[in-house]
């Protein structure tokens, strides 16, 4: 292994690298769709899946996509204002709870 394949080796995680293939998985096996994408497949995917999964897990998965794109030499149709746009829908739509910390109370500080 060269050099420059070590330090790119060393650029992405373990952990990022087996979450970006499961989220290539689940679009290719589970989904049904084909790389690569277009920005239309992309909003798609992302509208039918807007119900069930997180935006933060979205956004990783379009992070996944995007990277396969770029990876392989394609353009990145997760950049496309439409793709942006209904992401943006979704996140209008169905917000996240934002998990917040009980007060601490006068009785639990003395």
């Amino acid at each position: 292994m060269s050099d420059v394949d070590h330090y790119l080796e060393a650029a992405t995680r373990d952990h990022t690298r087996r979450s970006y293939q499961s989220a290539i998985r689940h679009f290719e096996r589970e989904w049904g769709g084909f790389l690569p994408a277009s920005a239309d497949n992309i909003a798609q995917y992302l509208a039918e899946h807007a119900q069930t999964l997180s935006i933060d897990t979205l956004r990783q998965r379009l992070a996944a996509i995007a990277q396969w794109h770029i990876s392989q030499g394609f353009p990145d149709p997760t950049r496309a204002p439409h793709v942006r746009k209904v992401l943006k829908g979704i996140q209008a739509l169905h917000p996240s709870q934002e998990r917040r910390a009980k007060p601490l109370q006068l009785a639990q500080l003395e």
